[in-house]
């Protein structure tokens, strides 16, 4: 099962930015707009992906969730 979560509780503001620029809603920004987070490089983000895909889960396993900068 994959997911592709792009709420407050476990989307990113990109997920979020991808699908409220998808559908024309404006782009929702909270608090001041200046906070900052750590950024991974789009090699590392698919290196990442390559990663889970190669450990996939058999079938009937809980669902693996991976945070990129850990």
């Amino acid at each position: 099962i994959n997911r592709f979560d792009y709420d407050g509780d476990y989307g990113t503001v990109l997920n979020r930015f991808l699908i409220q620029a998808t559908i024309d809603h404006p782009l929702t920004v909270h608090g001041s707009g200046g906070q900052t987070r750590a950024f991974i490089h789009i090699q590392d983000s698919v290196r990442c992906i390559e990663l889970a895909l190669g450990d996939a889960p058999a079938a009937g396993d809980r669902v693996k969730i991976f945070n990129q900068m850990t």
